[in-house]
């Protein structure tokens, strides 16, 4: 228990959002010390709000993205504090610059999400100036203020990126490898006799969007960095290789797909539970690797999984020998194959341990087939982008109207209320009004709640300590170190951190004014709070129901697109790695999208979670197929090539055609019949040929003989089968299933 609280604690002070909290929180505070040294501390903390507008917008990324990102950003936070000084002093002007700035800030997030961080910054300035009158002579020297607190941040950011090129990306791959540990974990309780299969798989979906989201990233930050696919440096080469091993080993992980039904009405618990504690092993090695990758350290391979593996091959070849008979020969095969994934997967992790020593002994070169500027999403900058998306049926202009006409209700209120702080109601619209109904949804709650409590937390604080400046300063300091270093990874609780340290710093700024401080922070976040979820039910999002179909028809077109890269190797083709590792990317992504998609919609209200049966269960298939497809393709590199046949090709064609009618079906098209006879006879000539080799193998079983040459190929042929069989099984359900969804 000791041992895994300290792993969870390392996790996270090592990964990038911590270090992303130090960077933020340094960036802050020493200005802020430093002036309030000098006795110049309101220019300080002006000073400071340009580094923090500066600092949303360097989120992980290549760094010339970050870099192009901060200078945007400086430039239209320094020319919107000149524009808000001079409009704020004319209400209907500040109103309408408010209403203009809202909804063209919010429309650029067309181009992605750092161009959307780049809007909420710049949103950001101007809200936070909105109650501030100052003379032309104030204006210009705030606008100074304001963009030199900015380039302080890009000076401080890139500075540290120098020291580090490569934290980052350590930092990131090995974050996704920890997301690779905890889905090793959740496959590994389908072997607990009772599992709620439902609820297994529901956790796995969550969990593989995390994985391709973190993948994503580390994509993005490696293969847009020239230092690392351009150069020739070995910590470059390391990482790459690292990144490359960990996507196959997450697809050789997804390749124990089996029917765990079966497996526990073939074995007794004992043996499917020593599977299960590998496994988890397995997992705690992938979190040793993470956490190395993370700190920089050395990991070292843990002896106890090699000795446990040895000892389940020999339970495994005894129990075998006592236990294999004519009715379970099929469950003992299924098991073998699971046997032979998890060798395999170990001797990948002593690779990858050895990347993390970086050790100049390693023979490592990279694929010059590759292209890897294929496996990054590119964004195109164009007016034309922009202008297409003004419509209804754009969720970005739904949601940049809702952005444009809350804040300026919420302008309006706080101006007819007279309320002491009402840029903080604006804020609230500002970072609870997202695209998605259910993330604005959750928002609203946890900024609500955190607020409450980080007030509660902070009043109580402050009437134990009252003036004890140092220690205040402390848990100032504290606090800003947990909002910067949680906001991204538990929003709840960074809003606690949040509320807790602006209080602590509203006592210094304002110590005689402070319980009023505290009691319009939670009146106008429980106003703002309401103002934007008004304007949510007034201009609903695109619900999700409305949009999924294309996500659905998109994740079945690369399953397909995926399938037959692989299937057709088997029909004697030539393998192309680099075509199929692109393939193998565009199913994974558009798996991520549409689970990532379907756990929105259930947030969503009831009644727009329309055919949410048939969504679940096309997810639900759409990634047991990918696993199965996965699994198909690690035996084109074991003895995919000793079973070559054309005898494939009839289940490959009829499989890809029910994929193309579940799409014509999702897209409201007719579709073509098959002649199922000829396709039945056509399946029944590899499936007669792994009859032929389980009744000879049931005879020598018979006859005492174990080891023979049947034995292999009957468990290398009929593995094979297994998989195609499944795929078109899959595909059949799928193209039923969606002709539910459209009469549903």
């Amino acid at each position: 228990m000791i041992v895994d609280d300290l792993k969870a604690y390392k996790k996270f002070t090592t990964s990038y959002y911590v270090n992303e909290g130090f960077r933020i929180t340094a960036a802050v505070m020493i200005p802020v010390l430093l002036s309030s040294y000098l006795g110049h501390l309101a220019m300080g903390i002006t000073f400071v709000l340009g580094a923090l507008c500066t600092s949303s917008v360097d989120t992980p990324g290549p760094i010339h993205h970050r870099r192009n990102a901060m200078r945007i950003t400086i430039l239209l936070i320094f020319l919107g504090a000149i524009i808000v000084g001079f409009t704020v002093r004319v209400p209907w002007l500040m109103a309408i610059e408010l209403a203009l700035s809202a909804f063209t800030f919010s429309m650029i997030g067309v181009y992605g999400l750092r161009a959307s961080s780049i809007g909420a910054a710049a949103l950001l300035l101007l809200v936070l100036n909105i109650d501030d009158n100052y003379t032309t002579k104030e204006i210009f020297i705030n606008a100074g203020l304001v963009g030199a607190g900015g380039i302080w941040y890009f000076l401080w950011s890139v500075l540290l990126n120098r020291l580090r090129p490569y934290k980052l990306a350590q930092q990131a791959i090995g974050d996704s490898i920890l997301s690779l540990a905890k889905y090793t974990r959740i496959k590994a309780s389908l072997y607990n006799k009772n599992v709620d299969y439902e609820k297994a798989y529901k956790t796995l979906l969550e969990e593989q969007v995390h994985i391709h989201t973190k993948q994503n990233l580390v994509r993005e930050v490696l293969f847009k960095t020239r230092s690392i696919v351009k150069e020739t440096t070995h910590t470059g080469r390391v990482l790459l290789m690292t990144f490359l091993d960990s996507v196959d080993l997450f697809e050789r992980i997804m390749t124990s797909q089996q029917d765990y039904k079966a497996l526990h009405d073939c074995f007794d618990d004992d043996m499917l539970h020593r599977f299960q504690v590998i496994i988890l092993q397995i997992a705690s090695e992938l979190e040793n690797i993470g956490i190395a990758l993370q700190e920089g350290t050395k990991s070292v391979p843990n002896d106890d999984l090699t000795q446990a593996l040895e000892g389940l091959k020999t339970h495994f070849s005894e129990y075998r020998h006592q236990h294999l008979n004519e009715t379970n020969i099929e469950g003992f095969i299924s098991l073998r194959h699971i046997l032979d994934s998890i060798v395999d997967i170990r001797n990948r992790l002593l690779t990858m341990h050895r990347y993390t020593r970086y050790d100049k002994n390693l023979n490592i070169e990279k694929d010059a087939t590759l292209d890897y500027n294929q496996f990054v999403s590119h964004t195109e900058i164009s007016t034309r982008q922009f202008f297409t998306n003004i419509n209804f049926h754009s969720n970005i202009f739904r949601h940049s109207l809702r952005v444009s006409l809350a804040m300026l209700a919420g302008f309006f209120l706080a101006k007819a209320i007279a309320v002491g702080h009402g840029y903080w109601i604006l804020l609230t619209i500002l970072v609870i009004l997202k695209p998605a109904y259910s993330l604005t949804k959750q928002r609203n709650f946890q900024r609500l709640a955190g607020t409450v409590i980080g007030a509660v937390i902070g009043a109580t604080t402050l009437y134990f300590l009252r003036d004890r400046t140092v220690i205040l300063v402390v848990l100032m300091i504290i606090g800003m170190l947990g909002a910067y270093s949680l906001l991204r990874l538990q929003y709840f609780i960074a809003v606690i951190f949040m509320t807790f340290y602006i209080l602590l710093a509203f006592y210094f700024l304002k110590h005689n004014d402070f319980q009023r401080v505290i009691q319009d922070r939670v009146i106008d976040t429980a106003i703002g709070s309401v103002i934007a979820f008004a304007f949510v039910m007034l201009i609903p999002p695109k619900w999700e129901h409305e949009q999924i179909k294309k996500l659905l028809t998109n994740c079945i077109k690369a399953n397909a697109v995926y399938f037959n890269a692989v299937a057709q190797v088997f029909t004697g083709k030539d393998f192309n790695s680099s075509q199929y590792k692109f393939f193998r990317k565009e199913s994974f992504v558009a798996l991520s999208n549409l689970s990532d998609a379907f756990q929105r919609m259930l947030s969503e209200p009831r009644s727009k979670q329309k055919n949410s049966m048939q969504i679940y269960q096309l997810t639900v298939s759409n990634h047991i197929l990918a696993s199965h497809i996965a699994t198909l393709a690690s035996y084109v590199f074991s003895f995919g090539q000793k079973h070559v046949s054309m005898d494939f090709l009839p289940l490959i064609d009829d499989s890809i055609s029910h994929f193309d009618n579940t799409i014509a079906i999702l897209d409201g098209n007719s579709v073509s019949t098959q002649d199922m006879t000829q396709i039945q006879k056509s399946k029944y000539i590899v499936r007669n040929k792994v009859e032929e080799l389980l009744s000879q193998r049931v005879q020598e079983l018979k006859a005492g003989s174990f080891d023979t040459d049947t034995r292999h190929q009957l468990s290398q042929l009929k593995t094979i089968t297994d998989q195609f069989e499944y795929v078109h099984k899959i595909s059949i359900d799928m193209e039923k299933i969606a002709g539910k969804f459209n009469t549903a």
